[in-house]
């Protein structure tokens, strides 16, 4: 778990509130944690979102995956991590529970959720706070009481918090999300002539619809030997495409070079938006 590498105290309080911590919101937010904040015994990570734009501060591997997940609903648009919960109201709700406010060295600290996510609904709007936590947690009496306190704060606010574990994760779909997340953008990527991805992957498109070949590695092959990709492109417009849901593949597992082209699809316009994390706010 991840600790803070700095004494939290009223100084330092006041010149996070200073700094904008934990204000703003799609690329303007500014966590109110951030990874050089703490020393953590895990994975920590700064992944670009989809919805924002912005690096986003994630504190370990499982809260990796989980924001992988909601980055790729459709009907979520925007996603804020390490959300501070405002402390005087804590401090209130430990008070009515007769629990003992999260401190450090005697300064109460400001309470966060991991993720808090807008989904949008017929009805507009809808704030969804996700705690990410290994389900070893939940079997620490001192991480429940934190857990319903939090989850008080967000009834006060007409929002039910979820709790995800590890339990709820997909090892495959994680390492397939994060595969395609990674070529979201092409931007990095030196090119010939402005548009040249474009060009690229309209091709790909085109031509997977009338391919007579069986397997995705003679579809690729194709694209080399008679449409002048370079070696690597077809996979790199494989997973732009993929990220961008112009594509649809599997997400349960990797693609199998040596598997059927069905493998790969145009998109389903009746394809669902929101996804399993998700499923009691859908």
């Amino acid at each position: 778990m991840a600790k803070r590498r700095y004494r939290f105290d009223e100084a330092k309080y006041a010149r996070m509130l200073k700094e904008g911590r934990g204000t703003g919101a799609g690329a303007a937010y500014l966590p109110w944690i951030e990874i050089h904040d703490i020393s953590s015994k895990g994975l920590s990570v700064r992944p670009k979102g989809k919805k924002t734009g912005r690096t986003h501060h994630l504190l370990s591997a499982l809260e990796y995956s989980v924001f992988l997940e909601v980055d790729w609903i459709d009907d979520v648009t925007d996603v804020r991590e390490q959300y501070p919960l405002d402390r005087e109201c804590t401090r209130e709700i430990a008070l009515e529970m007769g629990v003992r406010h999260p401190n450090d060295h005697g300064t109460d600290i400001v309470m966060t959720t991991d993720l808090l996510v807008d989904v949008m609904g017929p009805a507009g709007v809808r704030l969804v706070p996700i705690s990410v936590k290994p389900s070893s947690d939940l079997e620490n009496d001192r991480v429940l009481e934190k857990m319903q306190m939090e989850m008080e704060y967000w009834k006060r606010r007409g929002a039910s918090l979820q709790i995800v574990t590890e339990r709820e994760i997909s090892e495959g779909r994680t390492l397939q999300l994060k595969w395609l997340h990674e070529w979201f953008w092409l931007d990095h990527l030196e090119v010939p002539f402005e548009g040249y991805w474009e060009d690229r992957c309209a091709t790909l498109l085109a031509r997977l619809s009338n391919f007579g070949g069986s397997r995705v590695a003679d579809f690729i092959r194709h694209l080399e030997e008679v449409e002048g990709f370079c070696p690597g492109e077809a996979l790199s417009a494989i997973r732009h495409l993929g990220a961008r849901k112009r594509l649809s593949m599997s997400l349960e597992g990797p693609l199998n070079m040596k598997g059927d082209l069905t493998q790969l699809s145009l998109p389903d316009a009746g394809l669902a938006t929101t996804g399993d994390i998700l499923r009691d706010v859908a």
